[in-house]
């Protein structure tokens, strides 16, 4: 009778530790999917900022010398995209706004009806600050899996010093 209650106490320690390791394995799977999902999240926003410093860069380097606030084809901007380990990382720039200061040129070619981007441009007051202005910026940046599945999406509206 004693090594029949022996074997029976042997069978539930053995169900004990299997159910702990069921849960533990459980554990470690969601762990591993947060862990996984704020990589993806974190390398979005540095792609984010990297599309706000590349959208200052073209406007910097975008040459007024016809009369443009900006070109057409420039806004919304994108650049351009990059794939690591399965994930896309993409990102559009859109310019809301321009203020920028009431004596420049740059506000007469920003609100006339000939540009194709008219309306955006506001005027400010001068100021003892180096800018000719400042853009508010909508950014939207993506991470897609290759089957179309958007796995993090940021939307962020920053008013920057071009």
């Amino acid at each position: 009778m004693r090594k029949g209650i022996g074997l029976i106490q042997a069978i539930m320690i053995i169900l004990i530790v299997s159910g702990m390791m069921i849960m533990v394995l459980k554990y470690a799977s969601i762990s591993a999917r947060h862990i996984s999902d704020t990589y993806v999240k974190e390398q979005t926003a540095l792609f984010l900022d990297s599309a706000i410093e590349q959208a200052l860069l073209e406007i910097s380097l975008y040459k007024r010398t016809n009369n443009n606030c900006l070109s057409s084809n420039m806004m919304p901007y994108s650049p351009s995209s990059i794939t690591k380990k399965g994930i896309t990382y993409s990102a559009t720039v859109t310019v809301k706004k321009y203020y920028l200061l009431d004596p420049s040129d740059d506000l007469d070619y920003c609100t006339g009806s000939g540009n194709p981007l008219q309306d955006i441009g506001v005027g400010i007051a001068e100021s003892t600050s180096n800018s000719h202005g400042m853009a508010l910026f909508e950014v939207e940046a993506k991470a897609t899996k290759t089957d179309g599945t958007v796995v993090s999406r940021i939307l962020k509206r920053t008013l920057q010093q071009p």
